[in-house]
């Protein structure tokens, strides 16, 4: 039994230390004509990590004059 306790306690353990908050926070940035996300850690990517679909279709309607609705739903799920 004790060997028992001991895995379960080393299992609770390696599993609580592996839910640490590692989520990261992510902004939307606009530059000229691109728009994508950067983390609070500098990290850069696409725009739909930070970026709402309002944000997007906002940004597309501002650069090109229209928003193509079919494109935003396939790339964002918007």
């Amino acid at each position: 039994m004790t060997y028992l306790k001991i895995i379960v306690t080393l299992t609770t353990l390696v599993f609580l230390a592996s839910c640490g908050d590692n989520s990261e926070n992510w902004s939307c940035q606009t530059s000229g004509k691109s728009m994508y996300s950067i983390s609070t850690s500098g990290e850069l990517g696409s725009a739909d990590k930070g970026c709402s679909c309002n944000q997007i279709r906002a940004f597309e309607l501002e650069q090109f004059g229209e928003v193509d609705e079919v494109a935003l739903k396939a790339d964002f799920r918007c």
